[in-house]
């Protein structure tokens, strides 16, 4: 046989596990320690166990919540189910909320996937490509009468999230090893995205998650205005809407910025 052929061989039982790896392997030869079954499964073993590792490293506030052995319950399904196709392991977690909302187990826990989520996108706006903020001051080379037609770029690492209220205070309880809150059936809304080098987040009343949602769209200043009074949004008036273009530079959220009016 062909080391190629083995190695894919050998690849194959890793992935189908233990027990039906080593009927692939059967060519293999025992050794004087152990039986071809017994030295195999010790691979096996490894690989779950290391991808176990990833997924408690990158989502350790959703482990404090469920606890351990739900936790390592809910590690070992997703790596029966998700095996490794990346050689860059930092991927290998990121389908985690998409499992649980897909598990006939999980898809009715809100809190556990929500928080799985934020804990996602923390580690997803930490990776993300970096972009140059765009200055405030660059507001100033547009006349008023293009304002309306203003639309803009926002940094990669900006995500927006509607979750259950008491989910940041759940991730910080449990970062902090602290008791966990009760469950809080209301949803909220944050935005996470990357500053000095760390990720960061910020909750966002009703109007501004609204307005920073139609702006990462690429609606203009105008029609995310005429958009929030049609919803019936009383706060989101046109300065109001001033004030949060502001702060989204004030954060360096904003890359670039152009009107789609023509002058003249």
């Amino acid at each position: 046989m062909r080391l190629a052929d083995l190695q894919a061989m050998f690849q194959a039982g890793v992935l189908a596990g233990a027990e039906d790896g080593a009927r692939i392997l059967e060519s293999v030869k025992n050794s004087a320690q152990a039986d071809r079954t017994t030295l195999f499964g010790v691979y096996v073993n490894a690989y779950r166990a290391r991808l176990a590792e990833f997924l408690a490293a990158d989502f350790p506030a959703l482990r404090a919540l469920i606890g351990e052995e739900a936790f390592d319950a809910l590690a070992d399904a997703y790596i029966g189910a998700q095996p490794s196709r990346q050689r860059n392991a930092r991927w290998y977690t990121t389908r985690l909320p998409d499992f649980l909302r897909e598990s006939a187990e999980w898809r009715d826990n809100a809190r556990a996937i929500d928080l799985a989520s934020f804990e996602r996108a923390l580690t997803d706006a930490f990776d993300a490509p970096d972009a140059e903020p765009l200055a405030i001051d660059a507001l100033g080379g547009f006349a008023p009468e293009q304002w309306p037609g203003l639309s803009f770029a926002f940094h990669p690492s900006l995500i927006l999230l509607e979750l259950e209220a008491g989910t940041i205070a759940t991730h910080e309880a449990a970062m902090e090893q602290q008791e966990l809150p009760p469950p809080d059936e209301q949803r909220g809304h944050v935005a996470v995205w990357r500053a000095d080098l760390d990720s960061v987040h910020c909750e966002l009343e009703a109007d501004e998650f609204l307005a920073l949602s139609l702006a990462m769209e690429g609606h203009a200043f105008g029609d995310i205005c005429q958009m929030a009074a049609f919803r019936d949004l009383e706060d989101a008036s046109p300065e109001r809407l001033a004030q949060m273009l502001t702060g989204w530079f004030q954060e360096g959220l904003v890359v670039a910025a152009e009107s789609r009016e023509k002058e003249g």
